[in-house]
Order: structure tokens, then sequence, then C-alpha cells
């Protein structure tokens, strides 16, 4: 049995599930003799048998997603190989197939991306029949899936994210005193909250300025610089677009908390990078952060003021900020690359030990 890793939708600058697929990716390659179907992303050592077009990338256009989909049903391989797709992208015509499905956000949230919403709606359903085994980042998102699709849980494995600790370190020398903020990271869709954040900001505004990252231009964002406008916060709420690596780093490092009250998210990855830098969280209280996060995090009521007036007031309480981040580091230990490809690799081999053939023994 041979593996086949469908890397077709990774692009040049990953983002989410770009980062994550080439992290297990990497692993992986370490690990078995791999062959892959590629996009323009980085690529691992490895035999390739496929390279999507140019016109089927991301961002390639309105009907990108009907061009993708029509060219992944041209690839179908013998029974001896396993597709494994660390994105949804799967094959629509390869039986035996395993997918990762990391969130439902746009099931649930259609307005969103509505041409996303119809993958998800109509045509992912269709292609998990074909998959022996889906995979997904948490357990939240795991019973997520079975309630929404009747997918079999015992055929649903959890590979969680992971935090590359060299990338995202502390700097306290950088942290904003004189003039504070709170950051918010990913704010370009509405599930990340920003209004709600808005809404309560009388128990912010007097001792923070918020700084929202990644909004980008459009409709949404217009919607939200009206709001600022009429709340009479434009001097203490700045919108960012995307921001480099180290210009994300330094924003990180420099807050006093992040802001994450997403109304629902898959496994969420800014949180923790904010833990590795130092920097203590408030997130929504849903079952995936109470996963996640556990004691790291400070939990904020969505709707409730008084909660979201205990999660700011906590800010100022040492005590409480140094017990938040001492188990952020605690999880940080747990939740490395190396052991996320552990869990994939035992999941691989779960489904078809046969894989064992083709693996990587060092010597």
């Amino acid at each position: 049995m041979k593996l086949i890793c469908n890397l077709s939708m990774l692009g040049p600058q990953p983002t989410g599930l770009g980062i994550y697929s080439e992290n297990c990716i990497a692993g992986l390659a370490e690990r078995f003799d791999l062959d892959f179907i590629v996009g323009s992303g980085k690529l691992p050592r490895g035999n390739v048998l496929a390279k999507a077009p140019e016109s089927v990338a991301i961002d390639k256009g309105k009907f990108v997603g009907l061009r993708r989909y029509l060219w992944a049903r041209s690839l179908r391989f013998s029974s001896d190989r396993l597709v494994y797709s660390p994105t949804h992208h799967g094959l629509p015509n390869q039986p035996g197939q395993i997918i990762t499905v990391h969130d439902l956000i746009h099931l649930h949230f259609p307005g969103q991306h509505p041409q996303i919403y119809v993958y998800f709606r109509f045509l992912l359903p269709r292609l998990m029949k074909k998959c022996r085994a889906v995979f997904t980042v948490s357990q939240a998102t795991r019973q997520d899936i079975f309630k929404s699709y009747g997918y079999p849980l015992e055929q649903i494995y959890v590979i969680p994210n992971g935090v590359d600790t060299t990338a995202f370190s502390p700097n306290p020398s950088i942290r904003a005193v004189s003039d504070p903020f709170l950051l918010m990271v990913g704010g370009r869709h509405p599930h990340k909250n920003v209004v709600e954040t808005l809404d309560m900001s009388h128990y912010w505004k007097k001792n923070y300025r918020l700084v929202i990252v990644s909004c980008n231009q459009g409709s949404y964002r217009r919607m939200l610089e009206q709001k600022v406008l009429d709340l009479n916060l434009t001097d203490r709420v700045e919108f960012k677009d995307y921001l480099t690596h180290a210009e994300l780093l330094h924003l990180y490092q420099g807050a006093t908390a992040l802001l994450y009250p997403s109304r629902i998210e898959g496994f969420g990855i800014p949180p923790l990078e904010a833990l590795a830098c130092g920097t203590p969280v408030i997130v929504s209280d849903i079952p995936v952060f109470r996963e996640v996060l556990g004691e790291a995090a400070q939990f904020v009521k969505l709707g409730n003021r008084p909660s979201w007036d205990e999660a700011i007031q906590s800010l100022a309480t040492p005590s409480i900020v140094k017990e938040r981040l001492a188990a952020g580091q605690a999880l940080l230990s747990k939740l490395t690359w190396n052991n996320a490809v552990n869990a994939l690799e035992n999941a691989l081999l779960s489904v078809d030990p046969r894989l064992e053939e083709t693996r990587r023994y060092s010597i």
C-alpha cells in the first residue's frame, strides 16, 4: 500500500490550512515513502504523480471552485494507493480515500462564502461517502461532523494542530505600556465576532486600544468602520490588512491580550500563538476552546456584559494572568507538530495497516 498525499490546493503563501498541511506532510515524509498530487506550495521529498493547473489555484476567479472540482474528478488511482488530503479538497472519483475537515464554519455561516457553502452542503457529503475515514482537528469538530452529516464517529480521527514555538516566542521589552492595546486576529469574517467586541467597548475603551488584523477591504470591513464611527471609537480602533509574520509577531508580543470571541472554530490557532508569545488570551466560552485551551484562557460568555467586564478586568490582576500563562506553557509543550504527526501516523496505520510496508525506519 502506497500513500498519496493530495497537496493540490496549497499555494506559495499558506494560511491556516496550508500551515497545518505543510507541517503534517513534512513530518510524514520523514516516516513514509510518499507520492504527491501538488499545487504550487512547498513539497517534501517524494514522487509527483499530478500537478494542479494554475487555473484552479485559490483566488483564481469567480468559478475557480467549479474548475477545481472538475479537474479533481479527472484523477483516480488504483486500489493499492491510499489518497490522503490534509484539507477537505478530496478526489470525487477516488474510492477509499481520507480527507481532513478542519471545521464546518461555511456550513453554519452560509452567507460568508455562498459558493463554499454549496460545497459543504451538497458536495462534501457525497465525497465523504467515498472515504474510509475522515480526519479532523478537535473533538468538538468531530462531534459536529457526526451531527451534521451522520458520518460514523468511529471513522473520524482527531489530528490536532501544532504550534511552532521557535516562530512565536515572548519579547517582554516591546510590550506596550504607555499605549496598551488589545489584539484581534482574523477579523475578516463575521464568525470572528468583531461586532460584539465593538459593542462591548464600554469595558475596554478607557484602558486599551483595539487592533484588528487581517480585516481586508470589502463590504464587511466598511460595515465595521461605520460601526466604529457610530460608537465614537475612531481613536480607539485600528484596522490592519494582512501582515507579514514579523509584523504579526510584533503585535502578539506587544499586546496586553488577544481577544478571540469567535462564535465557532474548528480549533483556533491564534490563541496558542499568542500564548507562545507570553500574551494572555480572552476567548468565547464555546466547546472547542474549553477543549483546546482549558485553564490557559479567560472565557467570556457571548452576549453577557458582566462576563465581558470580568474578563477585561482580569487583565489587571497579575496573579490571574500568571496562572493562565503558566497553563499555556504546559499546553504548548503538548501541542507540537511532532505530536501532531505522531497522531497522524497512528491514525493512518489504524485506517490501513498495510502502510507499514512503506514506512521509513531510522537507524
